[in-house]
């Protein structure tokens, strides 16, 4: 396994951010309630474009464990329960593995990888669904109406938590798919095309 050099660290650092900070416009839309079921698949979408020329940068093992990482914190911090932090790490070494079995050099194989990272935005609602009532009384301390509360849990029963997952892995796959379409000059100059 390469060693990382200060560029690795560099090019893992600002392009983790950039994927998180296009996911957190995505998940922008939880803001409307009845929006909150899309909310994964937003993030996936807008993440996905970006994660797609990050995937150009990748070439070692541990690049998405970082990215995942800084998402673990970033959402810890941002009130989503403790579960996530290690939840994401889990899923950052799948997909890891996943971009791995492709060298590194496959779009189709990066794809999938992003995709499968998607999972988190499962681990990030899993509170609303084993902590109901905690979650409630959590969004309403915060100055969340309620509302916007009745709506938010009348939209998210308790059966929805695996198509909302499903539909954030739908987003990152087709989040992707475009990144590719974007960014396809670069994948041909990092050999990936």
């Amino acid at each position: 396994m390469n060693k990382f050099s200060v560029r690795d660290l560099v090019n893992a650092g600002v392009f983790s951010l950039l994927v998180l900070v296009a996911s957190w416009c995505g998940g922008m839309i939880g803001f409307i309630p009845q929006t909150m079921p899309f909310v994964p698949f937003a993030c996936g979408i807008l993440g996905g474009i970006v994660f797609m020329l990050y995937s150009t940068k990748i070439d070692k093992f541990g690049m998405i464990l970082i990215m995942g990482i800084l998402f673990g914190i970033a959402f810890s911090l941002s009130g989503h329960g403790a579960i996530v932090f290690p939840g994401i790490v889990i899923i950052s070494l799948l997909a890891e593995w996943i971009l791995k079995k492709g060298n590194y050099k496959s779009i189709k194989y990066a794809r999938l990888s992003f995709a499968t990272f998607m999972l988190f935005g499962g681990v990030n609602i899993l509170p609303m669904y084993y902590a109901r009532q905690s979650y409630i009384e959590k969004l309403i301390s915060q100055g969340y109406g309620e509302e916007y509360v009745k709506t938010l849990f009348a939209v998210m029963p308790n059966w929805s938590f695996i198509p909302v997952t499903l539909l954030g892995i739908v987003g990152g796959f087709i989040g992707c798919t475009i990144g590719i379409k974007l960014l396809n000059k670069h994948f041909k100059k990092a050999g990936m095309a």
